[in-house]
């Protein structure tokens, strides 16, 4: 969201409240500025404004008289820009606490709108200010609201963190040696494709995630080896905007065999704790003897591997799980509340489950699994368990959101 921190608004305040007439005075030489098209920068809105989306604003003043403010700006790009402003009034002295008024309006610049633009608002008289936010999506717009609300996730993913980030985390294939655990445990080389922050150093150490494929899949399904992965872009710029912490992602195959069918889902569990963590350990800067620095997360029968294997039968090894659209055969609520209640020395860190309303193929399956949970086990309550439908099918529309939102969650500084 962007908006004047609180040190940027007392400061904002300070000439309304101490200097009416220098500010006045500063107001007419700005116009006149403005009219000679020798307008400066306001200050506080170089960093309010997205980069390409408009070059600079022109200059902001307040009409005490006629309880009216008035803002300049030239839009740089023939994108959307949206600009919703609020009228901002200070209540009491000297702590210059803010109160947030109602949006007063939004303005929408559509793609034959570059330019300049004068923007005109009410304000609450003598002591307001004018704050404002900038955006160039409704999903960021939507994102801001949920954020004022204070709500753990999101419902759309802000454009901004599925664009290309300059300080970009690199890609690498692994393979490791894992056992066939299908046909005789015989030994057979493995990929599994791993992200690795940007200014990656080996001499730290970091979180690790362990993302699950669906069951048409591989260690392919969530992009990792793509140029343009969303997957990569989301963590970017989590990382780059100092959301969350850096941490490595890794997307393996989840099928315990070479050549098995697709009962080898349900024995992953033992290339993880046998394989394919000893191989990133050695191989990585992670820690796997901590399980507070471990999750796992899938989607469909990624995501009843999370709940299955994960939770059922890995909990001394993961404490965070995302299931997104858990498949069919995902233990029921009761099961792992089971599960939980009986190892009550291994504590939850994030439980979060999201499906599609629409999902024809998952949605039974993902609410039993989470249905009436945080009643049957006092393990999980409103901090540690997050349970999200949004509308969608069976779909990385749905999935990309999840890993979004839980990347979030178990990144967070």
């Amino acid at each position: 969201m962007l908006k004047r921190t609180a040190a940027g608004m007392k400061k904002a305040l300070l000439p309304f409240r101490v200097f009416p007439a220098l500010l006045m005075l500063a107001v007419m030489l700005c116009v006149v500025s403005v009219a000679a098209g020798e307008a400066g920068v306001n200050p506080f809105m170089e960093n309010c404004i997205p980069e390409g989306s408009a070059e600079t604003i022109r200059y902001e003043q307040v009409d005490f008289a006629e309880n009216a403010a008035f803002m300049r700006f030239k839009a740089k790009t023939d994108s959307q820009l949206i600009i919703r402003c609020y009228v901002d009034k200070a209540d009491g002295e000297p702590a210059f606490t803010v109160v947030f008024m109602p949006v007063t309006k939004e303005y929408r610049l559509k793609t034959d709108l570059t330019g300049v633009h004068d923007l005109f608002f009410e304000t609450e008289g003598e002591g307001s200010f004018l704050s404002w936010q900038v955006f160039t999506s409704q999903a960021d717009i939507d994102a801001a609201v949920r954020a004022e609300r204070g709500e753990a996730y999101d419902d759309l993913i802000p454009s901004r963190y599925t664009a290309a980030c300059p300080q970009s985390g690199t890609v690498e294939r692994f393979t490791y040696d894992a056992h066939d655990y299908y046909n005789g445990n015989t030994l057979y080389e493995k990929a599994a494709y791993v992200y690795l922050p940007f200014g990656y150093d080996a001499g730290e150490t970091y979180d690790l995630l362990i993302l699950c494929h669906g069951i048409g899949g591989s260690e392919n399904e969530w992009g990792l080896n793509s140029d343009d992965s969303k997957v990569r872009r989301i963590m970017d710029n989590l990382i780059a905007g100092g959301e969350i912490r850096p941490f490595i992602v890794v997307t393996p195959n989840g099928r315990a065999g070479k050549t098995s069918d697709h009962s080898s889902f349900y024995g992953f569990d033992k290339e993880l704790r046998n394989d394919l963590l000893p191989a990133l350990a050695a191989r990585y800067a992670v820690d796997i003897t901590d399980r507070n620095r471990c999750a796992m997360a899938g989607l469909s029968m990624g995501g009843m591997q999370t709940i299955n294997l994960g939770i059922g039968k890995c909990l001394d090894l993961f404490s965070a799980f995302g299931a997104f659209s858990a498949a069919p055969t995902s233990n029921a609520a009761s099961v792992t509340a089971a599960v939980l209640n009986a190892q009550k020395d291994l504590p939850v860190r994030m439980f979060y489950s999201i499906c599609g309303t629409e999902d024809s193929i998952a949605l039974a399956s993902a609410k039993a699994a989470v249905s009436g949970l945080e009643r049957m086990t006092e393990r999980l309550n409103e901090k540690n368990f997050s349970v999200q439908y949004i509308p969608g099918g069976h779909d990385f529309g749905v999935w990309y959101l999840g890993f979004y939102n839980f990347a979030r969650m178990i990144g967070e500084p």
